[in-house]
């Protein structure tokens, strides 16, 4: 018996069994329903709000991440009019400067440019907004999975708020 222990310390097992004695005693605590109960853990393992004050401002960063992504959204969209008009005026400057380019009589600048030429500016900050987008979105989905219904409500209202704020620049 003593010597199988042994063997199993030397390849690890023990250490094996340790940490999913540790990974199934995590995911007891972790309340895999809807509750409004304190202590969850919040991204990091460092943050978990227990007293109401510190619940409170937590759903107040997410309620204000969630007015900030429609925000951005808004940005994103306003800045992709500014790339197909600067897209629009950098073809128009083209077709005066050089006689092999001219647009045709009449013809409408906006189809006449191509959509997909590529400005670096332009790809750098779309980019940069798609990224950004992207960590806010796996950010609020991983608080959203914490199942704790005053985190997912603060998003939703965000989301809402945000909407009303700044929905009405995408169109």
């Amino acid at each position: 018996m003593s010597h199988s222990m042994d063997s199993m310390d030397d390849m690890g097992g023990m250490d094996s069994m340790n940490s999913s004695d540790s990974s199934m005693s995590m995911s007891m605590m972790m309340k895999t329903y809807l509750h409004f109960t304190p202590g969850d853990v919040v991204l990091f393992d460092t943050i978990q709000p227990t007293s109401a004050g510190t619940i409170f401002a937590t759903c107040l960063i997410f309620f204000l991440i969630s007015v900030g992504d429609r925000y951005l959204r808004a940005v994103a969209h306003r800045l992709e009019h500014y790339r197909v008009r600067n897209a629009v005026h950098l073809a128009e400057f083209e077709a005066a400067h050089d006689s092999k380019a001219q647009l045709p009589e009449g013809a409408n600048t906006a189809i006449a440019v191509p959509s997909n030429r590529f400005i670096l500016s332009h790809e750098l900050s779309r980019g940069f907004l798609a990224g950004l987008q992207s960590l806010i979105h796996y950010t609020l989905m991983l608080v959203v999975m914490t199942f704790n219904v005053a985190y997912i409500i603060s998003i939703i209202l965000g989301v809402v708020v945000g909407e009303i704020a700044f929905g009405r620049l995408n169109h």
